[in-house]
């Protein structure tokens, strides 16, 4: 099975396993204390662009605003873990797919006109090529200086024995 079927299964997966969180949506909270006691309650928020200031050009640099979608409660009631679950499986399936979409965009690419192939970090290959250059010399340099010293050695103990 190929990378991009694999991906494809996991995907399903997800979405066989519970609910998906819709994109833009959040959870936000609002904590409010009551008889000295703090309260956490949570709610599922949605982004909505602000009236009269969207940007026809670029509507990515339109302002938004949260808007409730749904009151999820405390953080151990039901609605709050499942919708929890829910905008993890959202995320995951949103990174799946960017990980498809670069595959594909990759075969694609690769599928096209046959490109010239360049040097792989040509600068690393070419220093690697002058440390293993400059390894090899010093070897046989100190080769060179090992048998100059057994010669010397061997010449002084011949003196000695003498």
């Amino acid at each position: 099975m190929g990378p991009e079927l694999a991906i494809k299964a996991r995907i399903a997966q997800i979405k066989a396993s519970g609910k998906v969180a819709e994109a833009n949506t959040w959870i936000g909270y609002s904590t409010i204390t009551k008889k000295g006691k703090k309260y956490t309650y949570y709610r599922l928020m949605k982004a909505v662009p602000k009236p009269g200031e969207t940007n026809p050009d670029n509507p990515q640099k339109s302002k938004i605003k949260g808007k409730m979608t749904q009151y999820l409660g405390s953080s151990d009631s039901q609605a709050y873990k499942q919708m929890k679950e829910a905008i993890a499986r959202r995320n995951e399936i949103q990174r799946l797919e960017r990980k498809l979409c670069a595959l594909e965009k990759a075969v694609c690419e690769g599928q096209g006109k046959p490109k010239k192939q360049r040097k792989i970090q040509p600068s690393l290959t070419t220093l690697m090529k002058e440390l293993i250059a400059q390894v090899e010399t010093l070897q046989t340099e100190f080769e060179a200086k090992i048998e100059s010293l057994e010669r010397e050695f061997r010449q002084r103990l011949s003196t000695v024995n003498l």
